[in-house]
């Protein structure tokens, strides 16, 4: 395929101009091109350096969208650090209250689960949960009553890069209130823990269920 400057930088115009983050059939309609058109220079702006990529909440059960904003293009981002940042004076102080923030950002939510009369599977539970968020879950893994979900990308990547431990806090709060609104019982028998990824970006976190029945073995590695 041919690259037309002028259509890139018509593509990259549109990004940066908008409030949130575009997928390629957005573009493609707006400026009147092929989807397969605007996923090309898309990927060439993100190979640029001028684009990068995120992940969007589904509206249905299914994998997130992928959508595309502009690298460093939001002007609101220092005002969310610091307003991220009065949540405390500590890591500890602010997720806690992040945890908090989770468990109502999981109530907001439309068909998240009810609580059930069957013992639902938490791994099931919990990716369908990240999914519909936009989250992107790579890999999960089952051993001796616990089970480890991880994740290499978030719609809340950018706040990872300075307060990773509001974005761990969210995350927890968000799949504790998952696993109670599905049934409270699952709940009970689960501790939540989030631990950053280091291997995978700026948002990579694996997500610990860990049975607090003592007669099953934790995860271990």
């Amino acid at each position: 395929m041919t690259a037309t400057p002028r259509q890139r930088d018509k593509v990259l115009a549109l990004v940066r101009d908008s409030l949130e983050p575009l997928d390629a059939p957005v573009i493609a309609r707006l400026l009147g091109i092929h989807i397969t058109t605007a996923r090309f220079h898309l990927n060439a702006l993100i190979d640029a350096g001028l684009v990068e990529g995120t992940w969007l909440p589904s509206e249905t059960v299914g994998r997130p969208r992928k959508g595309y904003l502009a690298v460093g293009a939001d002007p609101a981002a220092p005002v969310l650090a610091a307003l991220l940042a009065q949540l405390g004076d500590t890591p500890a102080e602010r997720h806690a209250k992040a945890v908090a923030a989770g468990r109502m950002w999981a109530d907001s939510l439309t068909g998240i689960g009810a609580a059930e009369t069957d013992l639902p599977d938490p791994v099931t539970v919990v990716t369908s949960t990240l999914t519909r968020l936009g989250f992107q879950v790579s890999q999960t893994l089952s051993s001796f009553g616990g089970h480890e979900i991880s994740m290499c990308n978030c719609p809340l990547r950018r706040i990872a890069r300075d307060l990773p431990e509001v974005v761990a806090g969210v995350q927890q709060g968000m799949i504790e209130r998952a696993l109670q609104r599905h049934s409270p019982t699952l709940a009970s028998q689960y501790d939540v823990e989030v631990r950053p990824d280091a291997t995978a970006g700026d948002c990579g976190v694996t997500l610990r269920l860990t049975s607090k029945s003592p007669c099953i073995a934790p995860l271990t590695h």
